[in-house]
């Protein structure tokens, strides 16, 4: 069952690296996201929570690499501007058995070298670009866990976020980030595990409940404007971080705010 990267070859450019990420979409396989965005503004999104995380990381690991880390989020996506990969969201991975995983993943290993071959084997500072590609899609260090944890949150926050404008379509994959990712950290971060703990802010995972938001009078579910991102607070703490990472970036505001796709009526 797995899907060459060689069916669709064609040479891929430094230079036009941004220009590629940003024709990725996330959770391309939901029809309708009212603030869908794409890989560049995900990797830089993760980016900014990756430097959040790492003081916290550093407590429980002081020989971590931070450096390494936000590498490794800067590049971690790059292999999915292959046609045949793109973004392939969680709800996705959890549908697939063993062999459907395994597949995928050494299809995301054959894109990578492919794709650093196209780039000319970058060196970016001190590191092979090949080997960040390598560390983010095996998650074997420490550092590539961490990034991986952020990477989680950014999707578990745009899905809150949907879900918060009354796009009930993402609920699944807000309960599957509950269930699946934080509700079995040790088992999902091995190599970060001593990390997590209810004193280590970032890295507690308290339960969401998310039938407040959409009770009258509680915090509600209408579509998010500047007033009610500055404003509103739901009480859940990885996606206010989010919204205060989302508005360093440029065009920030209207990153949260603009809404480009609708529900046919």
């Amino acid at each position: 069952m797995k899907k060459s990267v060689k069916k669709v070859r064609r040479s891929f450019s430094w230079a036009k690296r941004e220009q590629d990420l940003r024709k990725v979409e996330r959770y391309h396989t939901l029809q309708v996201m009212f603030y869908r965005t794409n890989l560049f503004v995900h990797s830089n999104r993760v980016q900014g929570i990756v430097q959040k995380l790492i003081p916290g990381a550093m407590v429980a690991y002081p020989e971590l690499n931070p450096e390494l880390v936000l590498m490794i989020s800067k590049y971690h996506d790059d292999h999915e501007i292959i046609p045949s990969l793109g973004d392939v969201p969680l709800q996705m991975k959890l549908l697939m058995d063993h062999e459907k995983l395994s597949s995928l993943k050494q299809s995301e290993l054959e894109a990578a070298r492919m794709l650093s071959a196209d780039y000319g084997n970058p060196v970016i500072g001190d590191y092979r670009y090949i080997d960040l590609l390598m560390h983010a899609i095996q998650k074997d260090c420490a550092e590539a866990q961490l990034h991986s944890l952020a990477d989680k949150i950014d999707g578990f926050c745009e899905a809150v976020h949907e879900v918060l404008a009354g796009n009930l379509g993402f609920l699944e994959a807000v309960m599957n980030y509950i269930g699946k990712t934080f509700n079995d950290l040790p088992k999902n971060f091995p190599l970060i595990v001593d990390a997590f703990g209810p004193n280590n802010e970032f890295f507690n995972f308290p339960v969401v409940e998310l039938k407040p938001y959409f009770e009258f009078g509680k915090v509600g579910a209408f579509l998010h404007t500047p007033q009610t991102i500055l404003e509103r607070k739901t009480g859940i703490i990885h996606y206010e971080l989010w919204k205060q990472v989302t508005l360093s970036l440029p065009g920030g505001m209207d990153l949260l705010t603009r809404q480009t796709e609708f529900h046919p009526r």
